[in-house]
């Protein structure tokens, strides 16, 4: 029998997911963390939250669709392509003008990344999915790792590039 701080934690990560699975915020959060036992468990390093990692992570960052939700932005459109909704998923995933910076990451995974990728990107394998053998175990692992420093290098450039553009634009427009 597990001790009863291990049946705490257990029942408080359960009344968490709940929780988590049913607020009417962060949506974009929810939706590339949908497992808090995942995030809690993940078998990649824990993730550096930088400042354009947040961004990433929440879809509060330089988005001309957050940015005009916050008052500061005439438009949600991307100034890059013809979306009519600059989201971050937009950026970091469909906007052509960023395809180049996304190269990387695409043939990593075999396939144009994706939001439905984050989760596997952000926690790694399932612990229980691990292999038993310990040099297999430590590949999967190692490319997990890999996976993951080559999605946050993609998230560092994306925006950092985005944010430059965005300041030289508000000082274009002042």
């Amino acid at each position: 029998m597990p001790p009863a701080d291990l049946l705490g934690e257990e029942r408080l990560r359960i009344r968490w997911q709940v929780r988590w699975s049913f607020k009417t915020k962060a949506s974009w959060t929810r939706l590339a963390i949908p497992d808090i036992g995942r995030w809690l468990g993940r078998t990649v390093p824990e993730v550096p939250l930088s400042y354009h990692m947040t961004q990433a992570l929440t879809g509060h960052g330089c988005f001309q669709y957050y940015l005009q939700r916050m008052g500061r932005a005439g438009s949600a459109c991307c100034h890059h392509c013809n979306s009519d909704a600059d989201t971050v998923n937009h950026t970091l995933f469909e906007c052509q003008y960023w395809s180049g910076l996304r190269e990387d990451l695409e043939g990593r995974l075999g396939h144009l990344p994706a939001v439905e990728d984050m989760s596997a990107i952000l926690c790694g394998p399932a612990f229980e999915d691990l292999p038993l053998d310990h040099s297999v175990r430590a590949d999967v692992l190692y490319n997990a790792e890999e996976t993951f420093r080559i999605f946050y290098k993609m998230v560092e450039e994306i925006l950092t590039l985005k944010e430059e553009e965005e300041r030289a634009r508000q000082a274009d427009e002042a």
